[in-house]
């Protein structure tokens, strides 16, 4: 089953590669608004817990929140052919809209452990970013640079938490291990033993190329990503002067044609006129 089956499912599968050119289009637009709530539902809720927000701004994000799933769901599901294609695999759109709605929330009580339905919009929009996050890394090897660098960043802190006494525990080691390679260094982990440091040394260096690596794919991934767009546009611009073309090329052909219809009908008509004549 492929990632786009498993999205089906989820009721998050977007819109159809099948649809058309607009509704994929506007199915793009919607993803950075929707993923813009991955800020502002934490925030939301966590000053809502500290009782930091007025039950009138409560209410306005509550309907913020639930209009722009509203909106996103009725723009796209017009634009689509097969309306009920989208619907169905995107079920979890549907259901949010219903379990968010505002008022069932302000005007009625219900126990905490119900409150945890609202929690579905998390889920949505953490498959969201998800997707996002995972055509980025499909350019460039991206991502198998990460997967690198994380098995390097493991095997490191066990290896350094067993060779120096400073480290009491391997996760201990993978945090060092981690901090290193980023070149943050914090400083609360150090080796102590001369193999610890020459390991650092090591690692180090290692990280170094590691941070180099993952920045040049990173800046080749959104240098590809503005190449696509520029060999997009050109593309276009192809197109439309085909079209140009071959606009002219046709437009020539009926002038052809009618001059060639004007040159019967000067024939037939002298015809006609010798005819008279004749009579």
């Amino acid at each position: 089953m492929g990632w786009r089956d498993w999205k089906g499912n989820l009721g998050l599968s977007g819109v159809s590669p099948y649809e058309t050119s607009a509704a994929k289009r506007l199915g793009h637009f919607f993803e950075w608004p929707m993923l813009s709530l991955a800020i502002l539902v934490p925030f939301r809720w966590y000053f809502e817990f500290k009782g930091k927000l007025t039950p009138e701004w409560i209410y306005l994000l509550d309907w913020s929140i639930w209009g722009l799933f509203v909106l996103e769901s009725v723009l796209v599901t017009l634009w689509c052919r097969d309306k009920a294609r989208y619907l169905r695999q995107n079920w979890l759109n549907v259901l949010i809209i219903v379990a968010i709605f505002p008022p069932i929330w302000h005007f009625y009580s219900f126990p905490a452990v119900l409150r945890l339905i609202r929690l579905i919009v998390l889920v949505d929009v953490f498959i969201r970013m998800v997707k996002v996050i995972y055509r980025f890394l499909r350019q460039n090897s991206l991502g198998t640079t990460l997967l690198a660098s994380t098995i390097i960043i493991i095997i490191s802190g066990i290896m350094i938490s067993v060779i120096d006494p400073a480290f009491e525990s391997p996760f201990d080691g993978i945090w060092w291990a981690w901090v290193t390679v980023s070149t943050v260094g914090y400083g609360d982990f150090v080796p102590a033993s001369p193999s610890g440091r020459l390991f650092a040394i090591f690692l180090i260096l290692l990280g170094m190329g590691l941070f180099a690596l993952l920045t040049a794919q990173i800046s080749a991934a959104l240098i590809g990503r503005v190449g696509e767009n520029i060999e997009s546009v050109e593309q276009e611009v192809e197109r439309l002067e085909t079209d140009e073309v071959s606009m002219k090329l046709r437009l020539d052909y009926m002038d052809r044609r009618i001059e060639h219809m004007e040159r019967l009908l000067e024939r037939l008509l002298e015809r006609l006129e010798g005819e008279d004549k004749s009579i």
